[in-house]
């Protein structure tokens, strides 16, 4: 069994029902060593990705234990091992997360080498405390920037790869002015230096030392290289600078990179590139040619999800981007697919998928619709009347998905289902404890102690010891003073002392809850989902789905809600080609109905006044409208020429 190209015959047999169109296989079957699968909403993705796997190790082209793949969720890294292993590919090498694979290698590497495990940070929110009280020591009680947006930058300057000098004299001014920047930088410093004290890993730290390692390490860097030779790497477009200098030391470092020894097979589409504020540069799979020499690039450009009018509504969407034009390899659909390599066909597919049709071109179903309200309450009121008439026959709650821009639309949107007995739960939490409106209001409850926090768990905690037998304090209140307990013995852990000014806050709780509940799953789990208590707090089953544009990546339902469809909403910024891509990814969610809401009066719109429709529904109202129907004359004269193409044809 040879593993060092893949197999060059076409030909070759592939595994039995894998149930491929014409482009998939081309795909699965390409002979490329660098190939790149351009691949849309609902074009079957993961399929092809794992059939790609399975083809390749039934042609012996590559053992499947020297291959890795490589995902950007644990969702997706656990989806894609089990459809492996229904393909018969048992014995596959890793398949997980950037982060969980460097983990795995910086481990071995520390036990290779006889040394203490790193103890890895679970989450920068875990700082906190410490890093709250730095910055109102070094800029006084009101300083010019919160934690929680220090951190969101610190999170975006470790993904760009770049050192504190870096980030303080280039882009942080630009980001957020001179002041904030300022205090962004010092704290970034600060935090760099803490964990530097107290030999702390944080979660892009272990990109970064996998990295540093693979490069001054030879023999630790050619026994991983050995070991995996053949690379699998899925939604390359959200790859980041620390994601990409990585990926090129497990390939073989820059050279083997651009001297066409690469053996990668890549998945992706530069039109669902949305994670560019945090770090993510699509530019890494647009010049996926340009990195990776004699690739080819094959494009799925059929979609299995959705009926003909959805896919037109998304397709809108992305007509009017103006970068477009810049692109000369978007294909008008239906010109043939380019599969076979070579420098024209692969500039004729392009990294874009823009060109979509749907792959049932003669089914038929509803044009998108469009609700206006006076406010976001009734706005709200009239999605969970929407969601609640619909909701007949077999059709299950979580057939159901409510998108929005930003996370604060949807509390009111939770608030309004819950009042109709409609179950939902939050995407994007990674813990569904938090979910919980008992949980909800426990935290709303602690939020107004202020200063006092402490002393309100306490009084918390001493009246649920006081209670009757047949009274006990409901399982939500015992984890939430569990978390409690956790961020108070984090304040005093990191800080070492409490001061008035500095200690433990119910602001300070919030913050540390809010930002632990979104980091690392598997590094949390324990704190979030332990069975302590005998209570499962799961609403994965039937319950409707809401959830941010972005938390919807790669999810889909049956009927889909678009809520806040306004100007100043969507777009959140003009002008970014960010925001239509977006946009693009929430319209692509739904398979049967898509329903836009928008509100003509909203609280807290900065601007003030009135609001009005996003300009793209315009867009998708014009492309998925009905023809006008024929008059008469138009008919008949229609039918005259049509009898005269077939008269003339007889004549000939």
């Amino acid at each position: 069994m040879s593993d060092a190209a893949p197999a060059t015959d076409p030909g070759e047999a592939l595994p039995p029902d894998d149930r491929l169109d014409s482009a998939q296989r081309a795909a699965v079957r390409s002979p490329a060593a660098a190939l790149l699968v351009v691949a849309g909403p609902g074009s079957g993705k993961t399929h092809v990705l794992t059939q790609r796997i399975a083809w390749r190790a039934a042609t012996e082209s590559m053992q499947p234990q020297r291959a890795m793949a490589v995902t950007f969720t644990r969702r997706a890294a656990r989806e894609l091992r089990s459809r492996l292993r229904l393909a018969d590919v048992d014995d596959m090498g890793p398949v997980g997360t950037f982060h969980s694979i460097a983990l795995a290698q910086v481990r071995q590497y520390d036990t290779d080498h006889g040394r203490a495990e790193r103890k890895i940070l679970p989450s920068r929110a875990a700082l906190s405390g410490e890093l709250s009280e730095q910055l109102q020591r070094s800029f006084g009680p009101r300083p010019p920037i919160t934690v929680a947006t220090a951190l969101r930058e610190i999170d975006w300057a470790k993904a760009s790869d770049l050192s504190v000098a870096e980030y303080r004299d280039g882009p942080a001014p630009r980001r957020l002015g001179p002041a904030a920047a300022e205090a962004a930088a010092a704290l970034f410093g600060h935090f760099e230096r803490t964990k530097s004290r107290r030999r702390l890993l944080d979660f892009d730290d272990l990109l970064s030392e996998c990295t540093r390692l693979m490069r001054s390490d030879e023999d630790f860097a050619a026994a991983r290289r050995w070991l995996h030779r053949h690379f699998f790497v899925d939604e390359f477009q959200d790859l980041n600078r620390l994601q990409w200098n990585l990926l090129q030391e497990w390939i073989g470092g820059a050279t083997a990179v651009h001297d066409g020894t690469a053996d990668i097979c890549a998945v992706g589409d530069a039109d669902q590139a949305i994670y560019g504020w945090n770090g993510a540069d699509s530019r890494y799979i647009t010049g996926f040619e340009r990195h990776f020499e004699g690739a080819q690039i094959v494009r799925l450009e059929l979609n299995y999800r959705s009926h003909p009018s959805l896919v037109t509504a998304a397709q809108a969407v992305m007509e009017g981007d103006g970068d477009r034009e810049a692109e000369p390899w978007v294909r008008a659909a239906g010109e043939p697919a380019s599969v076979e390599g070579g420098k024209q066909e692969q500039e004729a597919t392009g990294s874009g998928g823009r060109a979509q049709a749907s792959a049932r071109p003669h089914e038929t179903g509803p044009a998108p619709t469009v609700t206006a309200f006076d406010d976001a309450a009734a706005e709200a009121a009239g999605i969970a009347r929407w969601v609640a008439d619909r909701h007949v026959g077999r059709v299950r709650w979580d057939s159901f998905g409510v998108l929005a821009r930003t996370n604060a639309q949807l509390g009111d949107i939770a608030t309004a289902l819950d009042a109709r007995g409609i179950p939902c739960r939050l995407s994007g939490q990674r813990s569904p404890f938090l979910q919980l409106p008992a949980t909800q209001q426990l935290l709303e409850r602690l939020r107004v102690t202020g200063d006092q926090f402490s002393t309100a768990v306490a009084d918390m905690r001493a009246d649920a010891l006081d209670a009757e037998p047949d009274n006990r304090p409901e399982p939500a209140l015992e984890r939430v003073l569990d978390l409690a307990d956790a961020y108070l013995s984090e304040m005093s852990r990191m800080s070492g002392r409490r001061s008035p000014r500095s200690g433990p806050t119910a602001e300070g709780f919030a913050t540390w809850v809010s930002l632990l509940s979104a980091s690392d799953r598997e590094l949390t789990a324990d704190l979030f989902d332990s069975d302590r208590s005998s209570a499962r707090f799961d609403l994965r089953d039937g319950a409707v789905t809401l959830a941010t544009f972005h938390a919807a990546k790669g999810l889909q339902w049956h009927h889909v809600v678009i809520a806040g469809v306004e100007d100043g909403l969507v777009p959140l910024r003009r002008n970014d080609p960010e925001e239509r891509r977006l946009f693009y990814v929430a319209v692509s969610r739904a398979a049967r109905t898509l329903h836009f809401t928008w509100a003509r009066h909203r609280s807290g719109h900065a601007a003030g006044g009135p609001r009005s429709p996003s300009p793209w529904l315009a867009q998708i109202a014009a492309a998925t409208a009905e023809p006008p129907p024929l008059s008469p004359d138009d008919a008949a004269s229609r039918l005259a020429a049509a009898r005269a193409v077939l008269d003339s044809s007889r004549d000939r």
